[in-house]
């Protein structure tokens, strides 16, 4: 676990001073304000847990009611990252972009940490929540845009059905990591379940099921892709090993014109370079993990998924991963034990 850290390890007068320059130095700047009155026992206590999974990094919240504002001067302090906000307890109330969302236990929306935001936990007692910090390329590739921010998708609705679980069993830390929440405030998330640690491919998943559940909720159910689109992708994905893939060699073989390519991929806030990239650069992620393939070296893989230069390539992957390929190639294979 990256981070563990709960405001009963230092003295009471200095819980709220420790809880804000620890959610200011490894979160966002954020104006945290306790709600008054409204805590259990009238002092202000938080816990926070965060780890990296895939990515993306994950953190587990409980605390005293209170409110977080960011603001103009903070985003011009920090990264902009997408925040996948779902509640576990209590109820939060959000602003972003003219809009505002009231979130129950189950329900979750997205938050862009670039623009001004605000979130309040009113209680009463404490809530639960978890936020999935996004990086902004990440949801971009998938058409997130800020039609999408705070949006809520209810636990009960029919995508929520189906993904606020998968997110739960996301955040949920992993059998083998050390506990320190057993039987603390966060034990319903921390409880233990069957299975081995979750990789990149499920957070993809996930974020793929997240991003298509929000953009239902802002309107875009009836601009599903149709036939051309599904023919578009389809064609383009038979052929990413082809550095020479463009929009008009696509469009040329489906028999639309190259505008109506870009307008079926404008639709879902994509442009077809910058899916194109994603679908190469998820393809030679899992190529640098796959231990049949660690006889190739990482120009090869990029070369086999389409890219020109082994130089444009370590430059996207850093960009979209944080890291190189070389550094992600040196990681230590993650095996599932026979049985």
């Amino acid at each position: 676990m990256d981070l563990a850290f709960a405001t009963g390890q230092v003295d009471p007068p200095d819980r709220l001073a420790a809880w804000r320059e620890l959610v200011n130095r490894v979160f966002l700047p954020l104006a945290i304000t306790p709600l008054a009155g409204r805590g259990r026992s009238g002092a202000f206590e938080a816990s926070v847990t965060g780890r990296g999974l895939g990515g993306v990094q994950v953190w587990l919240i409980e605390a005293s009611p209170m409110s977080a504002v960011r603001a103009r001067p903070h985003i011009e302090a920090s990264g902009d990252d997408y925040l996948l906000a779902l509640h576990v307890q209590g109820t939060a109330h959000g602003t972003q972009d003219g809009r505002e969302v009231a979130l129950g236990p189950g329900d979750f929306a997205l938050f862009d940490s670039g623009r001004p935001y605000a979130i309040s936990f009113t209680g009463p007692g404490v809530f639960r929540h978890v936020v999935f910090q996004v990086p902004r390329a990440s949801l971009d590739a998938r058409g997130a845009t800020g039609a999408v921010t705070a949006r809520r998708v209810p636990a009960a609705s029919r995508a929520g059905r189906l993904v606020s679980p998968y997110l739960r069993t996301l955040a949920r830390p992993a059998p083998s990591e050390p506990d320190v929440l057993r039987g603390g405030p966060l034990r319903e998330l921390a409880e233990p379940y069957p299975g081995y640690p979750l990789g990149e491919a499920f957070i993809d998943a996930g974020l793929d099921l997240a991003v298509g559940a929000l953009r239902t909720v802002a309107g875009y159910a009836g601009r599903r892709r149709g036939s051309a689109g599904r023919e578009l992708r389809d064609y383009a994905l038979a052929h990413l090993g082809d550095p020479g893939l463009s929009p008009e060699a696509v469009a040329l073989a489906c028999y639309v014109s190259v505008r109506q390519l870009h307008r079926v991929f404008a639709r879902e806030g994509l442009t077809f370079g910058r899916w194109v990239r994603e679908q190469r650069l998820r393809r030679c992620r899992d190529d640098l993990a796959d231990p049949a393939l660690s006889h190739l070296s990482a120009a090869e893989i990029a070369a086999r998924w389409g890219f020109r230069s082994a130089a444009h390539f370590t430059r996207a992957f850093r960009a979209r991963y944080g890291d190189t390929p070389a550094s992600r190639r040196a990681q230590p294979a993650r095996r599932i034990p026979a049985r």
